[in-house]
């Protein structure tokens, strides 16, 4: 029986990878969250789990085989990742599947991608066995913040620039093999879609799903800003955004893997069965 150990996992990646663990037979699935006796699913084990308290980590990484491991966007995640660390390896954790971000290695990352950088950077440096995911953007996304509006309009600062979004499934779907099978150490992992899509064709495919109109409208920055600014997001935050959106516009987001293929056996999920599959939600 193998135990693996979930991070994150009420989030939008997580959330998937229990799902996909809890279907693996021998496995003992445990996810860490900050109040288990509110987070608890059947077959599961809830820990506590805060990147506050070293000693939560601690037990949360005790007898594990593997973790995934979500960190929360903010400034100052390289020391949170020291602290995680130093935390799994006194646990004796086996094998750290880390989640990060793609573009990492472009010449002018991206703000977040260089946080995900430093953190790599400890994560090898920790002597724990590791792989690294390192997906482009969700489709998940355009069920959220990047949703239609009321109007059908899908208001982004994105120009003609592509992105070859990924389905969370499909990310899911890699961990699984990561965290359960051996051969995938000191591997990195570069995840997208089978396409690299605009802000209108993304908009072509949920009004085809959908049987509305919608329509993508490329917006100023500084508009997007002020919108974002507007709804209270931290400063910090706005500017993490504003600079994946400008780095899809440039162009630089449209790289093609093979790599789901290549760990899963089967091809990524395209966006025109992500809006089939997700029409009601728009509707």
């Amino acid at each position: 029986m193998r135990t693996v150990l979930v991070t994150g996992a009420t989030g939008t990646v997580g959330s998937q990878v229990v799902e996909a663990l809890s279907r693996e037979p021998n496995v003992r699935v445990r996810i860490g969250v900050r109040a288990p006796e509110k987070n608890s699913v059947a077959g599961v084990e809830a820990v506590h789990f805060s990147y506050a308290d070293d000693a939560s980590m601690s037990a949360a990484c005790a007898g594990t085989d593997s973790v995934f491991w979500v960190t929360p966007a903010m400034p100052g995640m390289a020391a949170v990742a020291q602290g995680f660390l130093a935390a799994a390896k006194s646990a004796g954790a086996g094998h750290l599947v880390k989640l990060s971000v793609a573009t990492m290695a472009d010449p002018r990352p991206m703000t977040i991608a260089q946080w995900h950088n430093e953190m790599e950077a400890a994560m090898r440096a920790s002597g724990i066995p590791w792989t690294s995911l390192r997906p482009n953007g969700f489709m998940q996304n355009f069920l959220n913040n990047s949703a239609p509006q009321p109007d059908g309009g899908i208001y982004l600062p994105m120009g003609n620039g592509a992105a070859s979004y990924i389905n969370v499934r499909d990310i899911a779907a890699v961990a699984v093999k990561t965290l359960t099978e051996n051969g995938h150490e000191g591997k990195i992992y570069d995840l997208s879609g089978p396409e690299a899509l605009t802000g209108s064709q993304v908009a072509q495919a949920i009004a085809a799903a959908t049987g509305r109109s919608i329509r993508y409208v490329d917006v100023p920055e500084a508009a997007a800003r002020q919108a974002m600014l507007g709804a209270n997001m931290p400063e910090w935050m706005v500017d993490m955004i504003l600079d994946i959106q400008a780095h899809t516009r440039r162009g630089e987001s449209a790289q093609i893997t093979d790599h789901v293929q290549k760990v899963t056996g089967k091809p990524p999920r395209t966006f025109a069965q992500f809006a089939l599959d997700h029409a009601d939600h728009w509707k």
